[in-house]
């Protein structure tokens, strides 16, 4: 009776432990997909907002974004450097070698690069055709145009800027202050205080240093809500590039639930001048949909025009 009775506990706690096993594995699917309704219907929202041509906030963005290119040519043509947004942190050396004054006069010729490399949002599912991402469409862009440039996707879904810098390869040291400050500012969101656990499946030996890179790091969170926090991650991202000081673009789009959009462009633009684009101000469908994906890549391919990138 007494080996029955032991049998019959081991078989109750191992049911527990299954039990619990699924029950998280259930709580952590429905974070998942919270995350990424809230961040469909956010799309849907602002899509609806950029119609509507009397809306303030595109008003403000649009203005804002000629205002700054504006000032930055007149420095330009005066000889002078743009101001530069002061770093709140040397979290590398590296990183505040990246020039703020990126507000440079975009009619001169820059330097026409063989490779393009995307790090940053994919907005499409990691297991979804990578045919179907905008790198793949910017790629077919550039062919139509002629160009024999080629693009290296690193982009990742569903990971914040912490894991983004750690896929760039940024040191761990580095990443676990930036841990280490949020969780001392009670900050619990995941992509705050945690690096993806499957970072070792995407992780690979980095040969793009010499490409010309394009950034599209911030949506999902990773920077304490801090946008001098983003910039210097920005930055230091871009430091992992031979010509990250000033050769690059910056995609931005306001995460979920940030609402001072205004605030949000202007530090980017202060940072990094016209090199930065406002995604809110030029994909009129959903990121998340085949059409927004394709105007994201109309995106960089004019911009690429415009700083005479393309080779």
């Amino acid at each position: 009776m007494n080996h029955d009775s032991g049998f019959e506990k081991f078989l109750t706690t191992l049911c527990c432990v299954v039990l619990a096993l699924v029950l998280a594995a259930l709580l952590m699917v429905s974070h998942i997909q919270q995350r990424k309704t809230t961040r469909e219907l956010e799309a849907k929202a602002t899509q609806a907002m950029m119609q509507d041509g009397n809306n303030t906030y595109e008003t403000t963005v649009v203005s804002g974004s000629s205002s700054a290119d504006s000032s930055a040519s007149s420095a330009t043509s005066n000889g002078t450097d743009a101001s530069s947004a002061s770093s709140t942190s040397a979290s590398t050396s590296a990183a505040s070698s990246v020039s703020s004054d990126s507000a440079a006069d975009t009619k001169n010729a820059k330097t026409a690069y063989t490779a393009i490399s995307i790090r940053g949002d994919s907005y499409m599912e990691d297991d979804a055709d990578r045919a179907n991402g905008y790198p793949a469409k910017l790629q077919a862009l550039l062919q139509a145009a002629g160009s024999g440039m080629t693009v290296e996707d690193d982009t990742w879904d569903m990971a914040g800027t912490l894991s983004q810098m750690s896929l760039a390869g940024i040191d761990q040291q580095t990443v676990q202050n930036y841990i280490s400050k949020h969780t001392q500012n009670g900050l619990t969101d995941s992509y705050d205080t945690i690096v993806r656990a499957d970072l070792s499946q995407y992780l690979k030996d980095r040969d793009d240093q010499s490409y010309l890179p394009v950034l599209t790091m911030g949506y999902h969170g990773g920077w304490g809500n801090d946008l001098d926090e983003l910039v210097e991650q920005e930055k230091a991202v871009l430091a992992t590039y031979e010509n990250g000081d000033k050769d690059y673009l910056v995609l931005g789009s306001y995460p979920s639930g940030w609402t001072d959009h205004t605030a949000y462009d202007t530090a980017m633009t202060q940072a990094f001048g016209n090199h930065y684009i406002s995604l809110n101000s030029t994909v009129t469908a959903s990121m998340m949909s085949e059409d927004g994906r394709q105007q994201i890549a109309q995106t960089i391919f004019n911009k690429l025009k415009e700083f005479n990138y393309i080779s």
